[in-house]
């Protein structure tokens, strides 16, 4: 495997020992200045909100569990007992170097936030497009109310967020954000953004949101490395190096022969190079592929076991087996058989397209994927089980 995967899976070692803080208490403390409310919520992830307490509607007061904040993606601030056609926002604004940036999403350091927020003007937008009505299918519209706050802080957690959001870090390919840019300049300008920021809570949230933005996993590992190994060890950290070490590493499942239904695993022998070989009957580039399958059989059978993984379900499994018996395929094959277990696998495998081959490595089941159309990955195969 590559040196940058192997180095994961070291640094990554110690994640198993990540403390969990599941009864301690954290706070958000906020100093409102020329705007007082009646009422307030802090939302996490547009999903739990935790009421604030004040006594005269300026200084408001949020505490929340240690559990809710490492799960935290974002937070904003919620105003109850508006019109549902009215959408209230609040907007924070940082001056930094001259530079006046705006964040509407927020992320607080731990275990204690204090902020000095002072109203700059509120800013009203009507008819703009809301939610989706499911019954009618349409937009429906509603007015935009956005308050505007200056604020003071030394809370570097939620200062990286409006840094990011102000200077479109973070790992979304919406083109909104990233009109115009290529996806390296994008993954070096959010991997330049991390060394400048490496215990950003902010975009760790956003590597593992977008995780399926990324053209490899070893592009994921080359921005997990940049953090800080506190970061690495979060709960957003621990959940990026799962999916890694799930891509890196064969996860082994059972499932039935062509001749017989009988239940195997993908994987028999651990000890040996396995060459798993996902296909299908209407798959015409994989009917054109049997040649060079047979070549690597013929010169690397006895070294090798090669199984071919069907993703024929009911309505074509015959086919694969006519298709079997015609070619005569001199190697195991298995099959999915049904519809969902072929979405199943198909999502465990990352296949997302076929011919598709992986070769796992004997003892490890270090996975590697190969495109055996190319002369430089048939030569890769043979030196190594050779």
């Amino acid at each position: 495997m590559k040196k940058i995967l192997t180095l994961i899976l070291f640094s990554g070692f110690l994640l198993s020992f990540a403390q969990q803080k599941q009864d301690e208490m954290y706070v958000v403390i906020v100093e409102f200045e020329g705007k007082r409310f009646d009422s307030l919520y802090l939302v996490f992830n547009f999903t739990e909100e935790i009421r604030g307490q004040s006594n005269d509607g300026y200084t408001w007061e949020f505490r929340y569990p240690a559990s809710l904040h490492e799960r935290t993606q974002f937070s904003t601030f919620r105003i109850p007992g508006t019109p549902d056609t009215v959408r209230n926002h609040m907007n924070f604004t940082l001056t930094l170097d001259g530079n006046t940036l705006v964040g509407a999403f927020f992320i607080f350091s731990a275990p204690e936030s204090r902020i000095t927020a002072r109203h700059m003007g509120t800013q009203t937008m009507p008819n703009m497009p809301g939610d989706f009505c499911m019954e009618t299918r349409q937009m429906i519209n509603v007015t935009f109310v956005v308050d505007n706050f200056e604020i003071s802080t030394d809370d570097q957690e939620l200062i990286t967020a409006i840094i990011a959001q102000h200077r479109g870090r973070g790992f979304t390919r919406h083109p909104f954000f990233h009109v115009g840019f290529t996806d390296e300049v994008l993954l070096q300008r959010n991997m330049e953004f991390i060394q400048e920021h490496p215990n950003s809570q902010w975009m760790m949230a956003s590597l593992y949101q977008n995780l399926s933005s990324f053209n490899s996993m070893d592009d994921v590992a080359k921005v997990f490395n940049l953090f800080s190994q506190e970061r690495q060890q979060s709960f957003f950290g621990q959940q990026v190096y799962r999916e890694m070490t799930r891509d890196m590493t064969f996860v082994n499942q059972k499932l039935p022969t062509w001749d017989a239904d009988e239940l195997q695993w993908i994987i028999q022998d651990s000890s040996r190079y396995n060459l798993v070989l996902f296909s299908a009957s209407w798959c015409a580039p994989c009917t054109r592929q049997v040649p060079i399958l047979k070549e690597i059989y013929r010169d690397l059978g006895q070294q090798i076991i090669m199984t071919y993984v069907s993703l024929d379900d009911e309505r074509t499994v015959d086919n694969w087996r006519t298709k079997m018996r015609e070619h005569q395929i001199p190697w195991r094959s298995l099959m999915v058989l049904t519809r969902e277990m072929d979405r199943t696998i198909r999502e465990y495998y990352a296949v997302r397209g076929i011919p598709t081959a992986i070769l796992v490595h004997p003892h490890t089941m270090q996975k590697e994927r190969l495109n055996l159309w190319e002369e430089a990955d048939r030569q890769r195969l043979h030196e190594l089980v050779k």
